[in-house]
């Protein structure tokens, strides 16, 4: 996989996100959950491109 480490640093950044809306949550502020979801949203498509652009094995295609 070309893009691995990125992917894998993408997903390590997601986690991040999710364990800051976790104490944005326990703070009561929805204004910062809203702000944090959003930018995890990008994050998410940036890591579906990453693996979107890697090519497709022989194996990948007799499953689909």
């Amino acid at each position: 996989m070309r893009n691995r480490e990125a992917t894998l640093k993408k997903l390590d950044s997601i986690d991040s996100g999710l364990n800051q809306i976790n104490l944005y949550l326990n703070q009561g502020n929805r204004e910062a959950c809203y702000n944090a979801v959003e930018a995890l949203r990008e994050q998410l498509e940036q890591a579906k491109l990453y693996i979107e652009s890697e090519p497709i094995t022989g194996d990948e295609l007799n499953r689909i």
